[in-house]
């Protein structure tokens, strides 16, 4: 797997790892420019997730199901920056479409 999806597997699966995680995202659409579009869509991904559990308890099946979710979208993410065009576009709709809650 690739760095962010190392760093995020070493992370808790509560709510400021997600405020992190779209922090590093939006982070590096300023600073890796040849992916921009991928890092604001999973930053994007994120925000309905935060906006719906900021101030409330997260149910912990809620918080461990999404977190192996962003894990593989993550995953999945990482593994298309040195694939063929084709295949970053492909991906960069599925993300596009992804929810996690």
């Amino acid at each position: 797997m690739g760095e962010l999806h190392d760093w995020l597997s070493r992370q808790h699966h509560g709510l400021k790892t997600f405020k992190a995680f779209r922090q590093n995202m939006l982070d590096r659409v300023a600073t890796d420019t040849p992916h921009r579009a991928l890092y604001r869509l999973l930053a994007g991904l994120t925000e309905e997730y935060i906006a719906k559990y900021d101030g409330e308890a997260v149910p912990v099946e809620v918080a461990e199901q999404t977190f192996r979710h962003l894990l593989e979208v993550v995953a999945k993410a990482e593994g298309s920056l040195t694939a063929p065009a084709p295949q970053q576009i492909q991906t960069l709709n599925e993300l596009a479409a992804a929810r996690l809650v």
